[in-house]
């Protein structure tokens, strides 16, 4: 049953939360009652639990401040599965809606007098409940998610750190590479590192739109657009169990600006160190978009760009 207010409960409730991969889940938890007055209720009409039978009330919203910072990452549908636990029974609950703002407030009946009332929230297979008494919480396989902070988007240049196989007087006038701070995630890739281990997972975004090839007589030459780049990525040995490129934000090719900007997440299994450096191998084939100096162009040329991206 829907109570009035969007934070009914918020200011005299009893406050808990639960980390999803998806942001925090905060919670407050009225006391249990039998009698609903009017003006607490949705449909402004006193309402008496059934005989045996209590309202558990319960007000719940996302963090705005860690809602969505790790969804770059997730690559999972999963939603989170929510029970109220009373008396040893069950009663199924529709998850709040995923997003950071605003709450809801509502009342459960269950059977007794829901004192002992907890919360049972999966997460794609990884299981965790609070007592709504309490407070107490069983975090259980999901407890890496509490160690969280909230994600810091600096980003740090690579563009030194890459080398083309370009001869000089040609050039790349617009390149450019970006990396994130590393994170180490519980849940990545639609699936939860083993046995409370994490995830390393980071963010390359690379820029190229023009190639100009110079002739060595600098008086002549061609002039290329990028068109499609491959890049692969690893670690050491160790190449990425997840390669998540970011379609709102790649245009490869850009219709209008032409050349090609792409966002790759990446996701590694972590060992207990950071490591140092990130090894991006890429190839860039561009397409003639115009001469000068009487110079004569090739449909299509092949760049390739090896870097050693420094971590952190």
């Amino acid at each position: 049953m829907d109570a009035r207010q969007d934070d009914q409960f918020v200011s005299d409730g009893k406050a808990s939360s639960i980390a999803l991969p998806i942001g925090r889940l905060e919670i407050s938890a009225g006391r249990p009652t039998t009698k609903l007055a009017a003006n607490d209720t949705a449909q402004l009409e006193e309402v008496t639990a059934p005989k045996g039978s209590t309202f558990v009330p319960i007000t719940w919203q996302y963090d705005a401040g860690t809602f969505g910072d790790y969804d770059d990452y997730l690559e999972s549908d999963a939603t989170p599965v929510i029970d109220l636990v009373a008396d040893k029974a069950t009663y199924r609950i529709p998850a709040p809606e995923p997003s950071g703002e605003g709450a809801d407030s509502f009342y459960v009946l269950v059977e007794g007098d829901g004192a002992d009332a907890s919360l049972k929230v999966d997460f794609d297979g990884v299981s965790q409940s609070v007592d709504l008494a309490s407070g107490d919480r069983d975090e259980g396989a999901a407890a890496g998610l509490y160690d969280l902070k909230p994600r810091r988007e600096r980003t740090a240049s690579c563009t030194a750190d890459s080398e083309f196989d370009l001869k000089v007087p040609s050039r790349l006038s617009d390149y450019a590479c970006s990396v994130t701070r590393t994170a180490r995630l519980p849940y990545a890739g639609g699936q939860w590192a083993e046995n409370g281990e994490t995830w390393l997972a980071v963010t390359v975004r690379t820029t190229l739109r023009r190639y100009d090839q110079i002739n060595t007589d600098r008086r002549s030459g061609a002039v290329y657009l990028a068109t499609t780049v491959d890049t692969d990525f690893r670690i050491g040995k160790t190449k990425p169990t997840e390669v998540i490129e970011d379609r709102a934000l790649t245009t490869c090719p850009d219709d209008v600006r032409g050349g090609c900007v792409v966002v790759y997440h990446l996701i590694f299994e972590a060992g207990e160190k950071t490591p140092s450096r990130l090894r991006m191998d890429q190839t860039y084939e561009f397409a003639l978009s115009g001469v000068w100096g009487g110079a004569e162009g090739k449909d299509n040329v092949e760049l390739t760009n090896e870097a050693s991206i420094k971590l952190r």
